[in-house]
């Protein structure tokens, strides 16, 4: 699926998180700020939580 570049649409759903157009994992988005600006990450296990800025360079797209 490609990119969503609103962040909050996405809340409550599972993505991919990419990087220079490589996968890097899978998580759910817990939250989004209202400017798409942070989106927070919720991962599997003990790995808990990322807060990612969308000045980072990744890519986040919904898995179907």
């Amino acid at each position: 699926m490609p990119e969503v570049n609103d962040w909050s649409m996405l809340v409550g759903r599972t993505v991919e998180l990419r990087l220079d157009g490589r996968y890097v994992r899978t998580a759910e988005v817990e939250d989004a700020t209202a400017d798409d600006s942070i989106i927070w990450l919720r991962f599997d296990g003990n790995d808990g939580r990322k807060l990612i800025s969308n000045t980072e360079g990744y890519e986040i797209r919904p898995v179907s």
